[in-house]
């Protein structure tokens, strides 16, 4: 049982979706996939949920879309994230294309699984 409740808190949390893209705060409809109205609370799944996450959903999660890169940077240092970026496909940041992508987005992490 131990393990089941240590994947529930590792993957979900209390509350709304704060992914950044949702309009769904207070009564308004949620969207499917990002928060369940359980009547007591919501829950909304978490960065460690297995999914990509970009630094605009995380910055609508934690509040500032730079201080969700740097989160970025330590959870791939920490060996948590691995980083996907345009580097992935052979494009240098010194490529004009390395900065478009990353500003629409492509600037993303997935939890790494054992």
């Amino acid at each position: 049982m131990a393990s089941l409740v240590d994947y529930v808190l590792r993957h979900t949390e209390r509350g709304e979706c704060n992914c950044g893209r949702c309009l769904d705060r207070g009564d308004k409809p949620d969207p499917d996939g990002h928060t369940v109205d359980l009547g007591f609370f919501k829950v909304a799944a978490n960065p460690l949920d297995g999914g990509e996450h970009n630094y605009m959903q995380l910055g609508g999660w934690i509040g500032d879309q730079g201080l969700a890169m740097q989160y970025m940077g330590l959870g791939v240092l920490l060996g948590v994230f691995k980083l996907l970026s345009p580097s992935m496909l052979g494009i240098t940041s010194d490529d004009p294309m390395f900065m478009q992508m990353i500003g629409a987005g492509f600037l993303s992490i997935i939890q790494f699984t054992k």
